[in-house]
């Protein structure tokens, strides 16, 4: 079978989407699939600028998947199905036998009054007019059930759709029993409670209230650490807020390597989500995957950890009510949230589960092809 892949961004670069495509891609290698990867970056097919995206967003995307119209124009039957990543075409999908994988929407961004406000309006009519003028026969993936949810609420069929989760390395994020010395490593305090936030500092993902609600834990708690990784349009200004309230045991540690988040994962004791709005997000299959009991925001694309049991779902909204209901979930055994998480993962999750589901859907394409 042969693949093209077409997204805005591929790992090395990028996070999401460029993750998620990578790993699949990976494990369709190991299955014989002969792929190739169209991106900014590639590697095989360079097309578009991840810088035009980085500083226009919509428009860049929108140059990216009209370059990838005008460059597969008249070798549309040279691959058995092509494989989208939140494609825009204003024009129209040039490929007839495709996988289109939403991993969110400016749809659902919309819903949550996430700013900018404006940006996301434009963005989700362009979204809407978009995917509506794919052709009927491509079918559509979501990374989670709300996305489903929003796709249905744009109006993609819903028969046309199916969900399939992102997944994780389970073989690389798994749990270690060296917490002590791979704390030292980081800076990190060797005997204190961790408390993990890994990802991107942005409103939606709302830092701030982690931040409140960690210092309301802090003074009834002895010995907490929470840990933050990530950068983002408020990576300075979450520091400066910590700074500004003389908020202790909470360290900043920026960018961290891909090489280094299996062992961060592996150090910590827990695994926090704030976030307002997610597609589905790839730390917290990761958390999962390496043992840690996850605390995660009341939205649905988290719920995944009470279908689990792995963790508790907290309100951030009532900053005084969430401290209280993870301080009360801190006294209890958490032994088998931690079994829990680990087991799902290796379960449901690991790449090799995800990309045999990817294949299936790949096969039912080419299948209709040679039946025509």
């Amino acid at each position: 079978m042969k693949i093209l892949i077409c997204a805005s961004e591929y790992y090395p670069y990028g996070s999401g989407i460029a993750n998620v495509a990578y790993n699949v891609v990976e494990q369709l290698k190991k299955m014989g699939v002969d792929c190739t990867v169209c991106s900014p970056t590639g590697p095989e097919i360079k097309l578009g600028s991840s810088k035009l995206i980085e500083k226009t967003g919509i428009i860049g995307l929108l140059y990216y998947w009209h370059r990838v119209f005008k460059y597969f124009k008249g070798q549309e039957n040279d691959f058995d199905v092509v494989w989208h990543h939140n494609p825009l075409f204003l024009k129209r999908n040039p490929f007839q036998r495709s996988i289109i994988t939403i991993h969110t929407t400016y749809y659902g961004k919309v819903i949550q009054e996430l700013n900018p406000k404006m940006y996301n309006k434009v963005a989700s009519a362009i979204e809407r007019y978009c995917l509506n003028k794919i052709n009927e026969k491509a079918r559509f993936t979501a990374v989670s059930p709300q996305v489903c949810k929003e796709l249905d609420e744009i109006g993609v069929s819903k028969q046309r759709m199916i969900y399939i989760p992102n997944g994780a390395d389970t073989k690389l994020f798994k749990p270690s029993d060296k917490k002590k010395s791979i704390r030292k490593k980081f800076g990190i305090p060797e005997d204190d409670l961790i408390f993990l936030s890994l990802g991107r500092l942005s409103k939606a993902k709302q830092p701030f209230k982690l931040i409140k609600v960690f210092s309301v834990i802090e003074k009834v708690m002895d010995d907490v650490t929470l840990v933050i990784t990530g950068k983002g349009e408020l990576s300075e200004k979450t520091k400066e807020f910590s700074r500004q309230k003389n908020w202790k045991n909470i360290i900043f540690l920026g960018y961290v390597d891909e090489r280094d988040k299996p062992p961060l994962y592996a150090c910590s004791d827990y695994y926090i989500i704030t976030s307002k709005y997610e597609g589905q997000p790839l730390t917290l299959m990761e958390a999962m995957s390496s043992g840690l009991p996850c605390i995660v925001s009341d939205i649905p694309n988290l719920r995944v950890v009470d279908a689990a049991n792995c963790g508790i779902i907290v309100n951030f909204d009532d900053i005084g009510k969430a401290a209280a209901d993870i301080i009360g979930y801190l006294y209890k055994d958490k032994s088998e949230n931690s079994k829990n998480a680990r087991e799902y993962a290796v379960n449901n999750l690991d790449w090799q589960i995800i990309a045999g589901r990817y294949l299936e859907e790949f096969e039912k394409i080419v299948f209709e092809k040679e039946g025509q």
